[in-house]
């Protein structure tokens, strides 16, 4: 990589936070991302056209939903799609997998942003595989040694889909137990659930 491509990335990021990327530069980089040449670029590539392109880049971001090679740019895909756009439920299958936690995404940073979207994604719209999907983590976890954190992640997610402001969703209530308040949180969830098992 030349100093000067160097720069150019390093720089990428901010400029796209401050709206300095003229729309023909994102078409450019969005050609460069489509064509396969990002290399170890894509996620800011993917950043920059997320952010300053907006969502007339859907197609090409939700493309890297499922990211194997770059959990990063699969989380990256997950937050712009759910939480910034708000079309979330168009990628629900993709969501049910990354819930999975598949072995690929040995960091969970797919399956953290996944937890986080569905929480976005059950906000905007009931769905019932989701909201099934996110009680079962908050209730049983993975089976792995992180558990307690993970069902912690599915319960201010279920607080989320629920209902809850962001700031709501990331902590009890004052005077309320952490535990008082995620079994409060499972029992909607389930009466919601089985409410829509009713009506359907």
């Amino acid at each position: 990589m030349t100093l000067a491509r160097d720069e150019y990335m390093r720089q990428l990021i901010p400029r796209a936070k401050d709206g300095k990327i003229l729309p023909q530069e994102i078409k450019e980089i969005a050609q460069t991302i489509t064509d396969g040449k990002a290399g170890h670029d894509l996620y800011r590539l993917l950043y920059a056209v997320a952010r300053a392109g907006g969502p007339a880049y859907e197609p090409l971001v939700a493309k890297y939903l499922i990211h194997p090679s770059d959990p990063e740019v699969s989380a990256l895909a997950v937050q712009v799609l759910t939480g910034h756009w708000r079309v979330g439920a168009k990628y629900r299958k993709e969501l049910l997998v990354l819930l999975e936690s598949p072995a690929w995404d040995e960091s969970d940073d797919a399956f953290r942003a996944a937890v986080s979207g569905t929480g976005e994604t059950l906000y905007d719209g009931f769905d019932a595989d989701l909201l099934r999907a996110l009680v079962k983590l908050a209730e049983e976890g993975r089976g792995e040694y992180d558990d307690e954190l993970m069902q912690r992640f599915a319960v201010e997610a279920l607080a989320r889909a629920l209902g809850a402001t962001h700031s709501e969703s990331m902590r009890p209530p004052e005077s309320v137990t952490r535990a008082a308040w995620s079994n409060r949180l499972l029992r909607a969830a389930r009466e919601r659930l089985n409410e829509a098992a009713r009506q359907a």
